[in-house]
């Protein structure tokens, strides 16, 4: 296949919705060895993978291995006042800080698996963390999930750690809602916790927002540190 013939094909994968940004990386032979598609941030990296395959097999004859497609999704997010709130009193001997922002989220798929990477702040700290699941839609939910455990078990010290027990989406009336349940185990023993967040715009940011929710209050003695 000749270069002309893939600026053909990333034209049209770049038409696709969804798709920010699309390449690919010729192998040793000149053929098509890696594609990488850069999403836009919010969308179903799931969804799109199956247009893209649909695209390349229908328009243009390829049936791309699962394993030499890249998708990559970074988006920069911007928390919710909430998740902003900073305590206003002091505890002898220590200072509680404000509960942690969400500051970045970054998925890349590849083949049948998905690596999510997420970034927390807070007193002006910053820490992440990644997980590894399977290329699905409950698999992506999942990795975000336990991601956000890793980054806070990196903000607390490591003085905790937590397992992810449970994670669906559900309808509330209208609404839909994603709840999490999960385990902390800590000096203080094993506790279970629940959180839940509402979906405004993007599941994977509510399940980041929800897995906080269920740390809520002991985020507070967590993430303490001496005057």
């Amino acid at each position: 296949m000749s270069v002309t013939d893939f600026r053909e094909i990333v034209a049209a994968l770049r038409d696709v919705p969804g798709v920010a940004d699309a390449d690919v990386e010729p192998d040793n032979d000149g053929g098509m060895g890696l594609l990488r598609l850069g999403l836009e941030p919010g969308v179903d990296e799931v969804a799109v993978a199956t247009t893209v395959g649909r695209l390349l097999r229908e328009r243009f004859g390829l049936g791309v291995d699962a394993e030499r497609v890249q998708i990559v999704e970074d988006a920069e997010i911007h928390p919710a006042p909430d998740l902003q709130a900073e305590t206003v009193y002091d505890v002898p001997q220590q200072r509680l800080a404000g509960r942690p922002a969400i500051s970045r989220m970054h998925l890349v798929s590849s083949g049948l698996d998905v690596t999510a990477t997420v970034t927390l702040s807070s007193d002006g700290r910053s820490a992440s963390g990644e997980a590894r699941g399977s290329a699905s839609q409950s698999g992506v939910q999942r990795a975000v999930a336990t991601a956000t455990l890793r980054a806070v078990e990196d903000l607390s010290g490591d003085i905790a750690r937590f397992e992810l027990d449970h994670l669906e989406v559900s309808h509330l009336g209208a609404d839909r809602m994603v709840i999490v349940a999960l385990t902390m185990l800590s000096a203080r023993g094993t506790e279970r916790l629940t959180g839940a967040a509402a979906v405004r715009e993007d599941v994977r940011q509510a399940v980041i927002r929800a897995t906080l929710d269920a740390l809520n209050r002991r985020l507070e003695t967590l993430l303490a540190r001496p005057v």
